[in-house]
């Protein structure tokens, strides 16, 4: 009868998962260059694994091809690694200069192919088992050449990721990238270098037991790359392969049971498995689907937004601007009856145009398309101009407005100016708006290695439950609804998305209604 240790399991399991992933997201997009060199990954680790699982399992008659087959495959990966490095996250286009240059590398990877598979230079004896440390080989001539060759691409293509990181403005990327890497460096420190490491000290080749395993670090990071940030296929990835795997271990199980009985129950408990696994995969691809079409909706209903936006805005500042003219004279005298009615509609007109750059500011931020403009900034002087715009209304409602000035000298820090005063301007505003007696205290402090502006007000206060909402899109509280209707419940989620792309933090804090709120804002000092 034969037997499979759990060793030679789980190598042939990841040797099956390696091989599937790879073929699922090629015939996914063939056509796609980073798909066809993602295949080109997992079949050369696929080669290096079947020659250990036949060193392993056909003894030493085939010790020496396994061996062979195993340095083979292990060939390639780096070469593989540095032309994925080059094209991922997004293909781009190589001059004729630089396609030549992709085709000599190619060439050096394909040269230590085939000096591994038919010679002597790589691999000069039979493949033997020694327990617990693997399997060992003496090695050739050309080993150490070949170490450096996977030293220098694997350390190159690290390299091009890492400067896409600082590089690459899209948050998702860099995600897919940072994934990639944690991935393939786990593979590469408890698999692939000790194998180059050991030989330059001990005069063998071998591979340490965690060593293949260590792959699985590659495939599941991988497929978190995938299933999380959309990296080259779908999220039933990951189903399939826990299906697949789980499908293998019940087979096997099948064929070591001890009698008939046993051989039955088994085969019955995988029918059963597979006849739900075939409905989980099928739920998980409609969650997919139905997850992409509402992306689908949420996208054309920002590019809706944007157009629509862009087409109210001009007609708007036309009528603004007739407005302005009227209210000053220029068309004759406006008589005494009119002069408030005028002045209603100015303001009807200037929070219809204020609703409208919210719209489109919202639109921005979610296609990622916001632009910013980095300066160096006193946000000291920055307070005292927002200040200066609305202590007038503060006036207006028999309200202070104060600013308490930090004691210790401040930074300047790296911000967008205007973003911020959008955002600070915004937050005091409120503040005003929402308090019928005593005032709004601006406060400005340095916290560890941020800036912290805190704007205290004596207003309406919050509830927990309001607060938990307050920085969601078109989300009032009741409280604000009643002592201000007119707002629709955007500029807080702006300024929100304003803060993230800063990279700072943005909260509120309140002890219940009519105890006034405070909302404090952290930017990072760069």
């Amino acid at each position: 009868m034969i037997t499979f240790s759990l060793i030679e399991i789980g190598l042939f399991s990841i040797f099956l998962s390696n091989w599937f992933l790879g073929f699922f997201v090629y015939f996914k997009e063939r056509k796609n260059i980073l798909n066809q060199i993602f295949l080109g990954i997992t079949l050369t680790t696929g080669f290096w694994l079947g020659g250990l699982l036949i060193v392993l399992k056909l003894g030493s008659s085939f010790s020496l091809f396994g061996g062979r087959l195993a340095f083979a495959g292990a060939s390639l990966i780096p070469l593989f690694f540095l032309l994925f490095s080059f094209e991922f996250p997004k293909p781009q286009k190589k001059s004729l200069l630089f396609s030549f240059f992709l085709f000599f590398l190619s060439l050096i990877g394909i040269s230590f192919f085939f000096i591994s598979l038919f010679s002597p230079l790589i691999v000069t004896s039979r493949v033997k088992k020694v327990v617990p440390y693997g399997i060992t080989a003496k090695f050739g001539k050309l080993y150490p050449l070949f170490g450096l060759y996977f030293l220098i691409f694997i350390s190159w293509g690290i390299f091009n990721l890492f400067k896409k990181i600082r590089i690459i403005k899209t948050e998702i990327e860099k995600r897919q990238i940072e994934f990639f890497l944690i991935g393939a460096g786990l593979s590469l420190i408890l698999g692939s270098l000790p194998n180059l490491i050991l030989p330059l000290f001990f005069n063998i080749l071998g591979y340490s037991q965690l060593g293949p395993f260590a792959i699985i670090f590659f495939i599941v990071f991988t497929a978190l790359a995938i299933t999380r940030y959309h990296l080259l296929g779908i999220e039933v990835i990951l189903t399939e392969i826990l299906v697949g795997l789980i499908g293998l271990l019940l087979i096997i199980q099948i064929f070591s049971a001890p009698t008939v009985l046993w051989k039955v129950i088994n085969g019955s408990i995988f029918v059963l498995f597979c006849i739900f696994g075939y409905l989980l995969i099928r739920a998980t691809y409609r969650e997919i689907k139905r997850r992409e079409e509402l992306e689908r909706i949420s996208k054309a209903k920002s590019e809706f937004i944007s157009i629509t936006s862009h087409q109210l805005r001009t007609p708007l500042s036309a009528i603004k601007g007739y407005l302005s003219m009227i209210a000053e004279g220029i068309y004759g005298e406006i008589p005494e009856r009119l002069k408030k009615p005028l002045k209603n509609v100015y303001l009807s007109n200037e929070r219809l145009i204020k609703l409208v750059n919210d719209l489109l500011d919202i639109s921005r931020i979610e296609a990622g398309k916001m632009e910013m403009k980095f300066e160096r900034t006193n946000l000291e002087e920055l307070i005292n101009e927002v200040i200066s715009e609305l202590e007038v209304e503060a006036e207006k409602k028999g309200l202070y407005l104060k600013f308490e000035k930090p004691k210790e000298k401040l930074p300047q820090i790296l911000i967008d100016k205007e973003k911020i005063r959008q955002v600070i301007l915004n937050i005091v505003d409120n503040a005003i708006k929402y308090t019928k007696e005593g005032g709004a205290t601006i406060r400005l402090k340095r916290v560890k290695n941020s800036l912290q502006i805190a704007v205290s007000d004596t207003g309406i206060g919050m509830t927990k439950e309001e607060i938990a909402k307050l920085f969601e899109s078109f989300s009032r509280g009741a409280g604000g609804r009643k002592s201000w209707v007119e707002g629709a419940g955007l500029g807080l989620y702006i300024s929100k998305k304003l803060i993230d792309l800063h990279q700072g933090k943005i909260w509120a804090e309140s002890e219940g209604r009519g105890k006034g709120s405070t909302f404090y804002i952290e930017l990072p000092i760069k």
